[in-house]
């Protein structure tokens, strides 16, 4: 069970409800304040918490920071490997799954704004979640290319980090749902269509 499925549900021990807290401010505290500039007693302070609490369940902010990252960045490599696209379709279909493939991230990244901060756009964490990312969908790509549905003559990897610097941002600003799919529409016709002026022929 998940740390999300354990907050939405009635099997939460005290320990797990403290352990819960203490992640949830920590996450808002970095996202404020950039992990450099928050403190232990930052966290503990906000959460109401006291220090020996904290320490029962985090050896240091760097392990607080860690466990939170590390789960984010886990999750983001789950969702990019349920996006491999396993069997030919027509061009049109190809399209729309990309625009859905941008569209998840887009969600994902819209769920925590607290996570996907320290996660995805502020240092340190940031360069190693996107060069992950651009990883994970390079390997995606990669497999796609291979049973003809994507060009070949552009390396996996490129692609990859073409669809994560799109992601980045896109994702920066505030989006609603409504925007988030019309911008995931935009990023799959400009990744698999481009962006040439259409000429009549």
């Amino acid at each position: 069970m998940s740390n999300q499925e354990k907050a939405s549900g009635q099997l939460l021990t005290k320990g797990e409800k403290t352990h819960l807290r203490l992640r949830a401010v920590a996450a808002a505290e970095f996202a404020q304040r950039g992990f450099h500039n928050t403190k232990v007693s930052d966290i503990v302070q906000a959460s109401g918490l006291s220090q020996p609490t904290f320490y029962a369940y985090f050896e240091s902010k760097e392990a607080a920071y860690e466990e939170l990252v590390g789960e984010f960045r886990k999750r983001l490599e789950d969702l990019t490997g349920t996006l491999l696209i396993e069997t030919s379709m027509s061009q049109p279909d190809l399209l729309k799954s990309v625009a859905r493939s941008f569209l998840r991230f887009f969600d994902f990244l819209a769920e925590d704004n607290d996570l996907t901060q320290i996660g995805f756009f502020q240092p340190p964490g940031c360069t190693q979640t996107k060069a992950g990312l651009a990883s994970w969908i390079g390997r995606n790509i990669a497999k796609e290319q291979a049973i003809g549905l994507f060009r070949s003559d552009i390396s996996s990897t490129l692609i990859g980090k073409c669809f994560v610097g799109m992601i980045d941002q896109m994702a920066r600003d505030p989006m609603d749902a409504e925007q988030r799919t019309e911008t995931a529409h935009a990023c799959a016709l400009l990744l698999c269509d481009g962006h040439w002026r259409r000429t009549d022929s």
